[in-house]
């Protein structure tokens, strides 16, 4: 499978969040798959590649082309992507991905799963989509999830086919029994 990982090019203050992409480098390259990322070198976004690497996984970089001009490219990368903008990269790490995750980030994290779960409910996103909540960094989402079940404006079942959870096992259970979301009804 290829495991599309979106985090922050920061390594936040919380020195669980690096771990964490550690952690999670390590099981995308244990469980013999590859993983799909911005391309950066640096914050959460290079440990987790690091990581990867560093297990005999496999790590695809898409990168915008302003970003690589800034030299921000992790080198060694079994393949990089440069792309012409955020746009395409975002486009283009959905169609390689068979799993999206959000590791903790930033406004572009934000963007980036929110198009992933936006994509999935308009059936042009057929992955399962988690949200790695290391030490409840995902809390404040899911709640506004739920608010925007409560107020109807998004549906409960939709809700329902996101994970929020650090627990690799039940990531790796949640991923081989997934079920893609029909093409969303309008009333």
């Amino acid at each position: 499978m290829k495991i599309a990982v979106y985090c922050g090019a920061n390594h936040g203050v919380n020195d669980a969040f690096l771990q964490a992409a550690t952690r999670v480098g390590a099981w995308i390259a244990e469980r013999g798959d590859t993983l799909v990322y911005g391309g950066g070198k640096l914050g959460l976004m290079g440990a987790v590649a690091g990581s990867t690497l560093r297990h005999g996984g496999k790590v695809i970089g898409v990168m915008p082309q302003v970003l690589a001009d800034r030299g921000l490219a992790m080198p060694d990368l079994t393949d990089l992507e440069v792309v012409a903008d955020m746009g395409t990269r975002k486009a283009r790490m959905i169609e390689l991905a068979d799993v999206d995750i959000a590791l903790p980030g930033g406004p572009g994290t934000l963007e980036e799963i929110t198009e992933a779960i936006s994509f999935s409910r308009i059936g042009l996103n057929a992955s399962p989509t988690v949200l790695f909540n290391q030490d409840g960094y995902y809390k404040p989402l899911h709640q506004m999830y739920q608010t925007a079940v409560n107020q109807g404006f998004f549906d409960q079942d939709a809700f329902d086919n996101l994970l929020f959870s650090s627990d690799l096992q039940e990531i790796s259970t949640f991923i081989a029994n997934y079920q893609p979301l029909g093409v969303r009804q309008y009333h």
